[in-house]
């Protein structure tokens, strides 16, 4: 029977790792929503309903919805749909699990079940608690956490992120002819899940390519015309979130007026956090100690700079832009910064598994027994969280 099992076609392509990533996602939101913790997610899912009813139109980041709505069956049935939104999101995570997967594979070039429990480990890592843990109540709500479990357009959007970093990333070093079309259905795939990501893309990309490739215009033109395509996206899911009048943020969490985005530095990250410069050290601690570790050697390195850069870019967004209307306090505009911090999280972890690698797979040195230590704080934390959340009831 065991034989049997492993011939199937899914479980070889995803492993033993990743039926376990599948299946330890349905059992965290199963308890989750039975809890009845408070999340996003839920408020999707109502908005869902009012979809299926006619009251509102579809978001523009339909492609959790549509999935959820796929997944119960074509029913409009809120426990339902609840139900349907817990296999949605466990898809969402091996589909981020396995992106994960096959970029570790690709880097090293080879194949070690090592990879899948990186990166099942990757799944659960987490910002460390500040000091508004005890005085607000606040484990990461204010802080840059590499893992977020309370939105579904942002755990749609994951996979596609990631994939598309570590695509832009494979042109920035050697441009293909048909790389740009592989990047266009990237961003199309952000933009219908959550095109929060797009900002740090829109950003970093066109410098770095600029910058490695000035000299062949022919690239250039080519790999940064599916950013056109990208702003016209934002610019119409502007419109159809802020403006359209059967949009839900204006019908129901704007009572009924437009709404829009503004630059108001910091405004609302400081309801979150009382030192803001604590929480964004408390989210990237182990790829800052990395950093700090293997300075000399990962300064001429591209896809160092290239994460580390995209990291800084989502900051400057989190930071500076803010939603109008009745929702402001909500800071829409912070979760592009979840993403950024994971893709350091990744890329330090391919830097510090190299090392060990070297080393006959020892931990060998006060580096990479530091480094290791600031993953396990991490991944310990990820664990303090879930049950955190769950005693509490809340996701802040």
């Amino acid at each position: 029977m065991k034989k049997r099992f492993e011939g199937f076609w899914f479980v070889k392509r995803i492993g033993k790792t990743g039926l376990i990533c599948f299946g330890l996602t349905q059992l965290i939101y199963v308890l989750l929503f039975q809890r009845r913790v408070l999340l996003d997610i839920t408020a999707q899912v109502q908005t869902l309903v009012k979809v299926c009813h006619g009251d509102v139109a579809m978001p523009p980041t339909a492609l959790f919805y549509g999935f959820t709505w796929l997944a119960a069956l074509g029913q409009c049935d809120f426990f339902r749909l609840m139900g349907a939104a817990v296999f949605t999101l466990s898809i969402f995570g091996l589909a981020k699990f396995w992106i994960t997967r096959r970029i570790l594979e690709e880097y090293f070039g080879d194949f070690s079940p090592a990879y899948g429990w990186l990166a099942l480990a990757l799944a659960f890592v987490c910002s460390l608690p500040t000091a508004d843990w005890w005085s607000r109540g606040y484990y990461i709500a204010g802080q840059p956490s590499p893992n977020y479990w309370m939105n579904g357009t942002l755990a749609a959007s994951y996979p596609f992120a990631i994939a598309l970093f570590w695509q832009s990333y494979r042109q920035l070093q050697q441009p293909s002819p048909n790389g740009w079309r592989w990047q266009l259905l990237l961003i199309v795939l952000l933009a219908v899940s959550k095109p929060s990501y797009l900002f740090v893309f829109g950003l970093v990309y066109p410098a770095l390519l600029i910058g490695n490739h000035f000299r062949n215009r022919r690239v250039l033109l080519t790999h940064l015309a599916p950013l056109a395509l990208a702003g016209l996206l934002l610019a119409l899911e502007y419109y159809l979130v802020f403006i359209h009048p059967q949009s839900v943020y204006v019908q129901d969490f704007n009572l009924g007026r437009t709404s829009g985005v503004v630059f108001r530095p910091l405004e609302v990250w400081r309801l979150y956090s009382s030192n803001i410069p604590l929480s964004i050290l408390a989210g990237v601690l182990f790829p800052l100690g990395v950093a700090v570790s293997y300075w000399s050697e990962l300064r001429s390195r591209l896809l160092f700079w290239y994460a580390w850069a995209g990291f800084g870019a989502a900051i400057a967004v989190s930071a500076s832009l803010m939603q109008t209307g009745e929702e402001y306090y909500n800071w829409s505009f912070r979760f592009q910064h979840y993403i950024a911090a994971y893709l350091l999280f990744l890329v330090s972890v391919l830097f510090v598994w190299e090392k060990i690698r070297l080393n006959g797979y020892r931990l060998q040195g006060g580096k990479l027994w530091w480094s290791a230590g600031l993953f396990a704080l991490h991944l310990g934390s990820g664990i303090v969280y879930l049950v955190k959340m769950w005693w509490t009831r809340s996701y802040y």
